[in-house]
């Protein structure tokens, strides 16, 4: 039986871990905005830490301490860098869709689950066609569906790795 609810809790947390890389896929311009100004904040934010008199001191090192430690506590910032890693290494066909995808997450056009579909699809088209000169280009939902989930799944096993990576250091 034990065997059984782990199992449970190991697919609920891989589907925990495909809803946050979904929503950081999408949202990865206002997430990455956001990081940035409260990592500034943080690492701006007060120069003087408990006076060290009229010693020089080392700002330029302290303020990269500073960011190290705020980038370790950040919750995001491994999503962020697993987003980042994917999308380096997307071909032009699969960046096109995403941008699509993320357009059409934003326009909020319909409701359920095809409607990002249709309108992805919708603007992928269109894109595709714009970029390669094809008047003729169509792609399929589920072709639309399946980079999808390529593009999720990629995301996931960075973040694993990352955080895995990250864990690796703090033993050694």
């Amino acid at each position: 039986m034990l065997e059984n609810e782990i199992a449970l809790q190991m697919a609920d947390e891989i589907r925990q871990d495909r809803k946050q890389a979904e929503f950081m896929l999408l949202n990865y311009a206002e997430e990455l905005r956001t990081y940035r100004l409260q990592r500034e904040e943080y690492v701006r934010g007060n120069n003087v830490q408990g006076g060290g008199g009229n010693l020089p001191g080392h700002p330029t090192e302290a303020e990269a301490l500073r960011g190290v430690k705020f980038d370790d506590a950040y919750p995001a910032y491994t999503w962020l860098r697993a987003v980042e890693f994917v999308e380096r290494g997307l071909s032009e066909r699969k960046r096109i869709f995403l941008d699509a995808r993320r357009k059409a997450s934003r326009d909020k056009a319909g409701r359920g689950r095809r409607a990002w579909l249709v309108r992805t699809q919708m603007m992928y088209c269109e894109a595709m066609r714009e970029r390669f000169l094809n008047t003729e280009f169509f792609t399929s939902e589920r072709v639309l569906k399946d980079m999808w989930r390529y593009i999720v799944d990629r995301t996931v096993e960075a973040y694993l790795k990352l955080e895995q990576n990250k864990l690796n250091r703090r033993v050694q």
